[in-house]
C-alpha cells in the first residue's frame, strides 16, 4: 500500500511515528513505531538541536520504510502547545454620551484588542510580533458600563470593554520543525497545532459546539485548549505536570528519576511496589502508600489546572473536560479537578487511544492516553482538505497566514500590522466650554470607516478568504475635531454698536474669554469660558471700567449727562475726574482696557509669514492685505494667484484670524 499517511509527533522525550490510511470513514493505523530521545535535543516542546532531533527522526523514518517497502517522501507534523504565546489584554471604548452598541463597535474593540496583545508580546519577548502567527483570538468577556454582558449588542451605555485572548506560535517553532523535516528528505505536507490534532482525534464533531476543556499532561507542561461552536478558542499552559510528582517521589523514597518514573507508573496496577534507592538497599512499598506520598502535589496540579481553565473560559467551568497524555492517569487527578471545576466527576474524563471512535489497530501499540496526540496528527491530516499555509495578496504585498483555523481578512489585517485606527476611524475631539454660564459641546466629526475590497468586491472583516485572494484596503479617515469661532456661538441682544471714550474706540457689547477681553473672531479652545457684556447705560459703562460715576464729571456729544443716559453708536465720551488726583487711576483702567481691544488684533499667515491687522470693526477683506505686505502690483510677471484656506479666492473675501493666505505670480 503506498498510499500511507505519515504522522509524525515530535515529542519533548519521545518521537512517535505512525503510518495509517482511511477506509469506510474508519482510519486504520497500520504501522507505528515510538523512540526516546538519547540526548536532550528538545525542550518545552522546541526543537534545540536540529541534528541530534533529526537523527532520531531519520531512525523513525527508515524502520517505517523497512516495514512497508518504500520511500516516504510526506510527512504530516504538529506544533506544540506549549509553545504557544497567550496575551490576555483588556481594552475599553468611550462614548460621549449613552450610545446604542453594534456590531462595528465590538469588531473595534476585538481589533483593538489584538493590537495591544501585540504590543505585550513585542515587550514580553523583546522581538517584532511579525515573528509570530497570531493562531487565535478570543473575548473572554464583555463590558457595559462594568457589568459583565455576554453579547452587548443592542444594549446602551457610556462605555464598552473587553477582556480579550489572543494566542501566538513563534514561527522560529516552525522554522525548526521544518528544518528537521527537510535534513531526512521529508516534505511537509500538513501542519496542525497539537491541540487541534487531538481535539480532531477525541472529540466527536457532533460535541464540538460544545464549551469543552482539552488538557494535555505530559511531563513538564499541562496544555490547555477551550472549545466552542466547533472551534478552538483559546489555549493556555501552566508549568506543572508530571515531572513533580516524580520528583516528589525522587525525594520522599530517595532514588533517581528513572526509578521515581517506573514507580510512578506501577501505581496504577501493582499493589506492592519493589524499587532500588540510591544508597542500594532494595525496598517495598504499597501502592496505597505512594498515592498517599503524592496526594498533595496532585491537589495543587488540579487547582493550578482548574484555576486556568476558568481564566481562559471567562470565569465559568466548561461542559466537559477530556484529559490526555501520560500524566493523565496519575491517581486523584480527576477528582481533584472535578472538585475544582464543581463538575460531576463523570465529565472530567481521561480519553484513551482505544476509546477513538472508528479507530482501527492493524499493528500491536500502547493505546494509552499519550498516544491521542500521534494518531491525530495522521488523522486531521488524512481529513482535512485545506493548506497548511494559505498566500494572499494585501495591498500588493504577499501575506502568509498559517491555516489553523477558518481564516478572514481581519487575521490579514492582523498578520499585516494593520492598527485598530487603520480600520475604524477615530472619532474627532469633542469642543467643550461655556458661553455665558451654559455648557456648550461641539462633537467631533465621525470620520470614514476603511473600504475592503475581496478579489474586487466589497467585503467586511469577517469574510473568510481562499488561497490566492486579492485584498485591497483604502485606510480609516479620522474625524476632524470640533471647532468653533466665537461669534458663531455668541447670542447678542442688540447689534454691535462703537462708543469713543476720550477720544478712543470702545465697542459694545464686550466680550471676554477666561476674563480677557477677546475679538468675534478668536477660535474657542477646550475649557473657554465667554461672557459677553451687554452695556446699555451709561452708568453700566462706568461700572466696566471700574469708576465711581458719582467721582466723574461725564460729558456725551457736549451735553453733561447722568449715569440713567442710554448710551447710542458713535457717542463721543467725555470722562474727567471731579477729584484731579484720581484721574490718572481711572485713566490708566481706560488704558489698559484700550490696551486688551488692542491686543485684539487679527493674526494671519501670509505666504507662511504671520501678519497682524490692527482691530477694526468693519472687518477686512482680501484685498486689504496688500496694505500690510511687501507684494508689487504694479509690474505683473503673469497671472496673479490668490489663495484662502486652499481655495481660490475673490479679492473681496472676508478673511479672519488663522487664516493661510498665498499670493503669488503664475506664468
Amino acid at each position: 500500500m503506498s498510499d500511507l499517511i505519515f504522522g509524525l509527533d515530535i515529542g519533548t522525550r519521545t518521537v512517535i511515528g505512525t503510518l495509517g490510511y482511511i477506509k469506510e470513514k474508519k482510519w486504520h493505523v497500520k504501522h507505528h513505531i515510538c523512540m526516546e530521545h538519547e540526548e536532550r535535543a528538545m525542550l518545552d516542546g522546541q526543537v534545540h538541536d536540529i541534528e541530534k532531533v533529526a537523527n532520531i527522526v531519520r531512525r523513525i523514518k527508515e524502520k517505517l520504510e523497512e516495514e512497508v517497502g518504500y520511500a516516504l517522501k510526506e510527512v504530516n507534523i504538529a506544533a506544540a502547545g506549549r509553545v504557544l504565546n497567550t496575551q490576555m489584554t483588556y481594552v475599553t471604548k468611550s462614548f460621549d454620551e449613552v450610545h446604542e452598541i453594534g456590531p462595528l463597535d465590538m469588531q473595534n474593540l476585538q481589533v483593538e484588542g489584538i493590537d495591544l496583545a501585540k504590543e505585550m508580546l513585542e515587550r514580553e519577548r523583546k522581538i517584532k510580533a511579525t515573528e509570530y502567527f497570531c493562531v487565535g483570538h478570543t473575548v473572554i468577556n464583555y463590558f457595559v458600563d462594568d457589568y459583565v454582558i455576554s453579547n452587548p449588542e443592542g444594549h446602551k451605555g457610556e462605555v464598552l470593554s473587553a477582556k480579550i485572548l489572543a494566542t501566538f506560535l513563534p514561527k522560529s517553532v516552525v522554522d525548526s520543525l521544518y528544518a528537521v523535516t527537510n535534513r531526512v528528505d521529508l516534505h511537509v505536507s500538513h501542519l496542525t497545532l497539537e491541540p487541534i490534532a487531538a481535539i480532531n482525534a477525541v472529540i466527536p464533531e457532533n460535541l464540538r459546539l460544545l464549551n469543552l476543556a482539552l488538557v494535555d499532561i505530559g511531563a513538564g507542561t499541562s496544555d490547555i485548549a477551550i472549545t466552542r461552536e466547533g472551534s478552538v478558542v483559546a489555549y493556555g499552559m501552566i508549568p506543572m505536570a508530571g515531572d513533580e510528582v516524580t520528583e516528589a517521589i525522587v525525594h520522599k523514597y530517595l532514588v533517581d528519576f528513572n526509578t521515581a518514573e517506573k514507580m510512578k507508573q506501577a501505581m496504577n496496577y501493582q499493589e506492592i511496589i519493589t524499587y532500588e534507592d540510591i544508597i542500594g538497599f532494595t525496598n517495598e512499598i504499597s501502592s496505597t502508600e505512594l498515592k498517599a506520598c503524592i496526594e498533595p502535589i496532585m491537589g495543587q496540579l488540579a487547582k493550578q489546572i482548574g484555576k486556568k481553565i476558568l481564566e481562559l473560559n471567562g470565569k465559568k467551568s466548561t461542559n466537559a473536560v477530556f484529559c490526555i497524555g501520560g500524566g493523565s492517569q496519575m491517581p486523584g487527578l480527576i477528582e481533584n479537578l472535578s472538585s475544582e471545576l464543581k463538575l460531576p466527576e463523570a465529565r472530567v474524563a481521561v480519553r484513551l487511544a482505544d476509546q477513538i471512535p472508528d479507530v482501527v489497530y492493524e499493528c500491536e501499540m500502547t493505546k494509552g492516553p499519550e498516544m491521542i496526540t500521534p494518531l491525530g496528527i495522521a488523522m486531521t491530516a488524512a481529513k482535512s482538505i485545506q493548506q497548511q499555509f494559505l498566500n494572499v495578496n494585501f495591498n500588493g504585498e504577499k501575506i502568509t497566514l498559517m491555516n489553523t483555523k477558518k481564516m478572514t481578512i481581519l487575521d490579514v489585517l492582523m498578520h499585516a500590522g494593520i492598527a485598530h485606527t487603520e480600520i475604524f476611524p477615530t472619532k474627532g475631539r469633542t469642543l467643550m466650554f461655556k458661553c455665558n454660564g451654559e455648557r456648550i459641546r461641539i462633537k467631533g466629526g465621525s470620520g470614514e470607516a476603511a473600504v475592503i475590497f475581496l478579489n474586487d468586491q466589497i467585503a467586511s472583516l469577517e469574510d473568510a478568504i481562499s488561497e490566492g485572494d486579492r485584498i485591497h484596503m483604502i485606510f480609516a479617515k479620522p474625524g476632524v475635531d470640533g471647532t468653533g469661532y466665537v461669534k458663531d456661538y455668541i447670542h447678542l441682544l442688540k447689534e454691535p454698536i462703537t462708543l469713543y471714550v476720550n477720544g478712543e474706540p470702545i465697542y459694545l457689547p464686550m466680550i471676554l474669554v477666561n476674563g480677557d477681553m477677546r475679538s468675534q473672531e478668536e477660535i474657542i479652545q477646550d475649557g473657554d469660558e465667554i461672557e459677553v457684556k451687554t452695556i446699555h447705560t451709561l452708568l453700566e459703562l462706568c461700572q466696566l471700567l471700574q469708576m465711581k460715576i458719582e467721582e466723574k464729571l461725564i460729558v456725551v456729544n457736549g451735553n453733561e449727562v447722568n449715569g440713567e443716559y442710554l448710551l447710542q453708536p458713535f457717542d463721543h465720551i467725555d470722562i474727567s475726574n471731579k477729584v484731579e488726583e484720581q484721574k490718572n487711576n481711572h485713566m490708566e483702567l481706560l488704558e489698559q482696557l484700550l490696551q486688551q481691544q488692542n491686543d485684539s488684533a487679527i493674526r494671519l499667515y501670509v505666504n507662511g509669514e504671520l501678519i497682524e491687522l490692527p482691530y477694526k470693526e468693519a472687518g477686512y477683506v482680501f484685498v486689504n492685505i496688500f496694505d500690510y505686505i511687501d507684494f508689487d502690483l504694479s509690474q505683473p510677471k503673469g497671472t496673479i494667484q490668490l489663495i484662502l484656506n486652499g481655495m481660490k479666492a475673490a479679492v473681496t473675501d472676508p478673511i479672519k484670524e488663522n487664516d493661510k493666505i498665498e499670493i503669488y505670480w503664475k506664468k
